[in-house]
């Protein structure tokens, strides 16, 4: 008996067997009933049915013998098929047969015989391998079969699929990066602005997005300047996932300051973004692609956007300079909106502490001073539009199931992990205008909601 059915109960394939063997029956006595008039004897006329239309009488013949004896052999056939394939239900039939054995069955002989051209290429370098003519080939090949549907035939993707010939890359163009988005995947979604800001207030923020990269007469001064202040903070904080200059951080948001969209960089595109918000997702390839395919079409993938085989030399980016805050802001709005350079002076006031006097207590007043900040408030303000919910990789607030194994690994862990930076979140949440004791407060306040007791 299958141990794992489609469905949740063994009914449906005892249904679909009953239902084939009823069948087969009733095929059987079809043809029997059918088969009652005899074939009369030499010299014996005919008898009609008694059917009768425009002097036209249908003769009673027998049915004839080829065609008795082909329904037979169909009948057989098919019984003797259920008996060697699936069919009844979940029997396997006594060839086990099925079509995962004999997918696996056909790669198992394209890999003995295609699989040492791969493996050939698996130890060069991804710079070397992009620059082979024969591994080019290859991988083009492989790009053909899997991912021209979405990014094109020409590499260059379409409204909403990157374009994978230029150096712009949410989720890293290294070598190991592009391996990592092939082989697990990707999922992108940006939360739907419309709800919280209204009409005028996205209008506003588009407004500032456009500033960020287009020329004075495409967008409104007036709603730039506006729409910057919810860029920096409440309640949109487009800065913790776009950066304090809209330059992006890898793995949240686009770069929204060198004029490539992915959706669309009219007023309208982005004014539809910003209100209804996007999702994207890329599906992981590591099932169909062993190791050394993933390295032929990640080498392939580089060399789209490095002609010359050889990576493109970063440029410096400058330190981010503090969200802004208003000077008539409550203390805790102050704290939060003003998202990240306290950070560093904490740390070095820290610091300071350790190297004075051991009477004076440093960790105690750390805690003292964590103890005072509003989690709550620094969360508000800025862990809500990943931790809320809605970023897939997030552990939404409240929801046990997501944060326990993360509680598990204790405060000091994942105090570090939001520090620092873990995974796809960048140190701080990207907000590094924040100071230590807020981002402690706002992962405690975020954990107990969720089932710890910090």
């Amino acid at each position: 008996m299958n141990t794992s059915p489609q469905f949740t109960s063994n009914f449906w394939n005892i249904y679909i067997a009953v239902i084939v063997v009823l069948s087969f029956i009733g095929l059987a006595w079809l043809l029997l009933s059918q088969n009652v008039v005899k074939r009369p004897k030499k010299g014996e006329e005919v008898k009609t049915t008694g059917h009768q239309w425009d002097g036209i009488e249908e003769y009673n013949n027998p049915l004839p013998r080829w065609w008795f004896w082909l329904y037979v052999f169909v009948w057989l056939f098919g019984i003797g098929y259920l008996v060697m394939y699936p069919g009844l239900g979940d029997y396997e039939g006594q060839w086990k047969w099925s079509s995962h054995g004999q997918y696996d069955q056909e790669m198992a002989k394209a890999d003995q015989k295609y699989g040492k051209v791969y493996a050939k290429f698996a130890n060069m370098p991804i710079e070397q391998v992009a620059k082979n003519p024969e591994a080019r080939a290859i991988g083009q090949n492989l790009f053909n079969t899997y991912c021209i549907q979405c990014h094109g035939s020409d590499a260059k993707g379409s409204k909403g699929f990157p374009n994978l010939t230029d150096n712009d890359w949410l989720w890293g163009g290294e070598p190991e990066k592009i391996h990592e988005t092939i082989e697990k995947g990707r999922t992108a979604t940006m939360a739907a602005w419309g709800p919280a800001l209204g009409e005028e207030r996205v209008k506003d923020v588009a407004n500032y997005v456009m500033s960020l990269s287009k020329s004075k007469d495409q967008y409104d001064e007036e709603r730039a300047a506006r729409g910057k202040v919810l860029f920096s903070g409440p309640p949109a904080n487009c800065f913790t996932c776009h950066g304090d200059k809209g330059q992006g951080i890898q793995g949240l948001g686009p770069n929204l300051t060198d004029n490539v969209w992915l959706w669309g960089g009219t007023q309208k595109s982005i004014i539809e973004t910003i209100t209804n918000g996007r999702h994207s997702q890329m599906p992981a390839w590591g099932r169909f692609l062993d190791k050394d395919k993933l390295h032929i079409m990640t080498a392939y993938v580089w060399g789209l956007s490095n002609k010359d085989g050889k990576a493109p030399v970063k440029k410096a980016e400058p330190a981010p300079a503090p969200a802004p805050a208003s000077a008539a802001a409550s203390s805790a709005d102050a704290s939060s909106a003003s998202a990240p350079a306290q950070a560093e002076k904490a740390a070095s006031a820290a610091d300071a502490k350790a190297a004075a006097p051991a009477e004076a207590k440093p960790v105690e007043k750390a805690d003292a001073s964590s103890a005072k900040v509003d989690g709550k408030a620094v969360f508000e303000a800025n862990c809500k539009m990943c931790h809320g919910g809605t970023i897939p990789g997030a552990p939404g607030i409240g929801k046990k199931d997501e944060w326990a194994p993360r509680i598990k690994q204790g405060k000091d862990t994942l105090h570090k992990h939001a520090l620092e930076g873990f995974n796809s979140m960048p140190a701080k949440g990207g907000n590094t205008s924040l100071s230590d004791d807020e981002v402690k407060a706002a992962v405690d306040y975020m954990a107990n909601q969720s089932g710890a007791k910090f």
